[in-house]
């Protein structure tokens, strides 16, 4: 690339040295000639420059024979000079427009998920994702995919980088430092763990998440620091198995871990309490009578953040829990009351600001 970068240049100063030769030598031969135009040098600059334009005037023309042998000379050299200049314009755009499809210009996204690794079940992830209304940047290594993602995601929602999974480095262009979570979506564990392991040394204060097909292996994985450990297998089995005796359960759990997009579906949200939120220093029983009559949500859990930083989840609890600042509620609302909410809480749903907090349940 930096070789014909210079050939570029080289080919450049050799025609401008041309250029002003030839220009210089017009005016040279032509300026005693009975009838010229060209009575300055400037005379012949405009005729060349004319020329090169292919505007072609005609209100200068050469009348001596020398004269218009160096005009056809230049018209000849002017053609080939002008395509060359067009075709590397047409190649930088080309290569520009390349670039940008594969994500090699970067991003300017912040506090959005990364994606690393695309199949079917990430496609599925982002989908989700993309309906909470928040930004995924996808990394994968399969230029074929990169069409696959433009089309069925619009360029705000989602950015796409083909690069090679090794190369930690280009994920700078996917913006990395900024993402809220990072989710490796590979489909060996192995290879999920190697890289976990690698990418930890050079950012271990993102937030991650991985996929598993064998669930022996959360242990392992949460011993690295790995904020949330999920189990393709567990989830799957324990739906179907409530399927099997309990389906309007398994339809209901089903419906929850889905986006409310439409009025009537109802979805789990989770919204951060700031001081402006009109329950902070409430019960948290009294919070959900209000969310219930007033609307319609059901308060269902509360994230209380602990003196030493960590969190602890509770489900469900009695009265005697106060909601305070930096908290989070967790509520069943529909896709109608989600809208209310976010206006009532002042805050978008979800965790995405957060980083590096240790989780519990109780």
């Amino acid at each position: 690339m930096a070789t014909q970068k210079r050939k570029n240049w080289y080919i450049l100063g050799l025609a401008l040295i041309a250029y002003f030769a030839i220009t210089y030598l017009l005016y040279w031969v032509e300026r005693d000639q009975e009838g010229t135009g060209f009575t300055h040098l400037a005379d012949a600059f405009w005729f060349t420059i004319v020329t090169l334009s292919t505007v072609g005037y005609g209100d200068y023309t050469p009348v001596s024979p020398v004269g218009r042998i160096i005009g056809v000379i230049f018209i000849l050299g002017s053609v080939g000079v002008l395509g060359y200049f067009i075709s590397q314009l047409t190649t930088q755009v080309s290569i520009y427009l390349e670039k940008k499809r594969l994500g090699l210009l970067g991003t300017k996204f912040t506090n959005h998920i990364l994606v690393i690794g695309w199949d079917k079940f990430g496609k599925e992830v982002v989908e989700e994702v993309v309906h909470s209304g928040n930004q995924v940047a996808i990394v994968c290594n399969d230029k074929s995919e990169i069409d696959l993602i433009h089309e069925a995601f619009a360029s705000k929602e989602v950015f796409a980088l083909f690069t090679d999974y090794s190369n930690l480095e280009a994920l700078e262009k996917a913006n990395i430092q900024e993402s809220a979570t990072v989710f490796i979506n590979f489909e060996d564990d192995t290879e999920v763990l190697i890289y976990l392991l690698n990418l930890k040394k050079t950012y271990p204060d993102l937030n991650y998440v991985v996929s598993l097909s064998n669930p022996s292996l959360k242990e392992t994985f949460a011993s690295t620091g790995v904020r949330y450990v999920v189990s393709k297998t567990e989830i799957a089995s324990r739906l179907v198995a409530s399927y099997t005796f309990e389906p309007d359960v398994a339809m209901m759990a089903e419906s929850l871990m889905t986006s409310a997009l439409e009025g009537e579906d109802y979805d789990l949200l989770e919204y951060r309490v700031t001081d402006q939120n009109p329950y902070t220093g409430q019960d948290y029983l009294d919070a959900f009578i209000s969310l219930k009559k007033e609307h319609d949500c059901v308060l269902v859990g509360i994230n209380k953040k602990q003196s030493d930083g960590s969190r602890l989840l509770k489900k469900n609890p009695s009265a005697g829990v106060t909601i305070a600042e930096d908290d989070y509620l967790i509520l069943i609302c529909t896709g109608t009351t989600k809208n209310k909410m976010q206006k009532l809480f002042g805050v978008s749903e979800g965790r995405l600001q957060e980083r590096g907090a240790s989780q519990k349940v109780e």
